[in-house]
């Protein structure tokens, strides 16, 4: 960014953001019904990609926009680097969500809470789902964690960006089916964790992965993912256990199980995304000199 958000900058920012977004979700989203509706078009494989899809265009051109656009600065000073390095950061991520929600799964598994059928399931659907969870955690991490926790950041510090944004993260997810309040409170948890990972490592593609692991351990293991039925392979899992400590029909993000896990996954994250940074160069908070190679976001960088 040329000047610092001084002031109620910051606000308009987010709003220019918010009013971008809602204004191409719109007209994007107009387009894809009408493209689908066309005489001779195919429907849909899934009404998720007709959802989805508009979403995450309008939140690339919504970024790409003002960061790019207005403020004059490269995609990379948002934590999207191009080529390997940002491959292997979106890697590193999707081991470490695998490692967090497995390690939640394997909780639920031990007391016999949770046990599973195997049924045939069609490999190219599997492949679709995968491919769905990754752009909607992607468009996701855009949202909260992209272009608007630069603003806050800059203007307030990491501490009320992370704050602000989970609060944001947890709400938007009040809709889904079977939500209770534990479950958002785990979301919101949720989004701390990777407001936290994004904070410390710098780098969108990192939680971008880390959302998808996350996400994809819950289908692939045939239990819901926020509440929505969500599968990419031919396992059937049945709950057992305690709602409690299960999360009953929302799965496991409705759990105390994941309370446990995301608050220690957090710690865990703190450590390790902030030892990754301190490998290469960290991410200026300043608005003079972006630093295009990624890193902490950090002010002492």
């Amino acid at each position: 960014m040329n000047v610092k958000p001084e002031g109620w900058a910051w606000a308009g920012r987010l709003a220019a953001f918010a009013g971008l977004f809602i204004a191409f979700g719109l007209v994007f989203g107009f387009a894809t019904a009408v493209i689908a509706g066309l005489p001779g078009a195919e429907a849909a494989e899934s009404i998720d990609w007709r959802t989805v899809a508009p979403v995450l265009v309008a939140a690339c051109a919504a970024t790409w926009l003002l960061a790019v656009g207005i403020d004059r600065r490269p995609l990379s000073a948002l934590g999207l680097r191009p080529g390997p390095p940002g491959l292997l950061e979106l890697g590193s991520g999707v081991l470490a969500g695998l490692a967090i929600i497995g390690a939640a799964i394997l909780a639920l598994i031990a007391p016999g809470w949770v046990s599973w059928t195997v049924s045939a399931a069609p490999v190219l659907e599997g492949l679709n789902v995968s491919a769905l969870l990754l752009v909607a955690a992607f468009t996701e991490e855009l949202l909260f964690r992209g272009y608007p926790f630069r603003v806050l950041h800059l203007r307030f510090g990491p501490v009320p960006a992370v704050a602000a944004t989970s609060v944001a993260f947890g709400l938007v997810h009040g809709a889904n089916p079977g939500v209770t309040p534990l479950a958002l409170v785990n979301l919101t948890l949720a989004g701390v964790l990777l407001g936290v990972a994004y904070w410390r490592s710098g780098s969108l593609w990192f939680v971008t992965g880390l959302h998808f692991g996350w996400n994809w351990v819950m289908a692939a293991s045939g239990l819901p993912v926020s509440g929505l039925d969500v599968s990419v392979s031919g396992l059937e899992a049945a709950v057992t256990g305690p709602v409690l400590w299960t999360g009953g029909a929302f799965g496991p993000e409705g759990a105390l199980m994941i309370t446990f896990a995301t608050v220690l996954g957090t710690a865990w994250l703190w450590r390790v995304a902030g030892s990754r940074s301190r490998s290469g160069s960290r991410l200026s908070t300043t608005t003079g000199s972006p630093d295009d190679n990624g890193g902490s976001l950090d002010a002492s960088g």
